[in-house]
């Protein structure tokens, strides 16, 4: 029977950007993170069909290796739905009749993003409740839930983006579950790298802080005057310094929202003169 052969470690949260970097240099472009409920330290993991990548990882970095049978993979019991408020719940396995207008399908994969993580989850509490603008970015896609949120409370024009090709095509896989006819464009982009013309009403991004801080320039550039910035990922000792970088970028912090260790922090940019002239010219 085929197997699926996997690498697996343990981290420290904390120290999840340093060991992406390992992996990207490494040749690595998929890889999951897992955090446990009741645990310190989360399971970071890469799949391969093939046994020799596995073991060459596990030369480089220690960590042990795990081969999984094909019908471990088929035999997974029903997952509960995640229910984010009254008026959006996840579901995570396929249903038999068609969701309700309420519920998403995005089903447990290799892409970050099911919904039930408390990063995500305060991204899309936050999407559920307030007003949706017209144009939205999701950065950091992964499963594409954001930006399928987004979408089905109203936004018109959606980009997903995400360094790794798996998550864009799972985006656009799960875009297809939901909606007879696809409207988001999903498309693979290093968040380092930005250059988003038009700009965007909103910008997500459920990213670790390393990269928040890193790449706050190119992110902020991506906001259209008057817009919102609202970030995920963030443990609880990074909060300040992601505050800072983004005051650095001229945006004023909104609302900052705890859920367990980690935090979500809702930015907002201010409007130029100019912005007011052009709006008091075409009333």
């Amino acid at each position: 029977m085929k197997s699926t052969w996997s690498w697996q470690r343990h981290i420290a949260p904390a120290d999840a950007d340093a060991w992406i970097a390992r992996l990207s240099a490494a040749g690595c472009a998929t890889w999951t993170l897992t955090e446990r409920p009741n645990r310190a330290r989360v399971l970071l993991a890469v799949y391969d069909a093939t046994r020799e990548p596995i073991l060459a990882l596990h030369g480089l970095f220690g960590g042990k290796v795990v081969s999984i049978a094909q019908s471990a993979w088929l035999s997974t019991k029903p997952t509960p739905p995640t229910r984010i408020n009254a008026k959006l719940e996840i579901l995570h396995d396929q249903p038999r009749k068609k969701a309700a207008a309420h519920q998403l399908v995005i089903p447990h994969g290799l892409a970050f993003g099911s919904g039930d993580h408390g990063t995500t989850f305060m991204l899309l509490r936050a999407l559920a409740k307030e007003s949706m603008p017209a144009r939205v970015l999701d950065l950091g896609t992964g499963s594409g839930v954001l930006a399928i949120a987004a979408r089905r409370f109203g936004a018109k024009h959606i980009v997903g983006t995400d360094f790794d090709p798996a998550a864009v095509r799972t985006s656009r896989q799960n875009e297809a579950l939901n909606f007879p006819t696809p409207q988001i464009r999903w498309r693979r982009a290093d968040v380092k790298r930005l250059a988003e013309k038009p700009r965007h009403d909103l910008v997500l991004g459920n990213l670790f802080s390393g990269i928040l801080v890193e790449a706050a320039r190119q992110i902020t550039s991506a906001i259209a005057p008057g817009g919102q910035l609202w970030v995920s990922g963030i443990l609880r000792e990074q909060k300040e310094e992601v505050i800072a970088a983004y005051r650095a970028q001229g945006l004023q912090l909104t609302r900052a929202t705890t859920r367990g260790k980690w935090v979500m922090l809702q930015f907002g940019s201010r409007r130029t003169p100019c912005d007011g002239d052009k709006r008091k010219a075409s009333g």
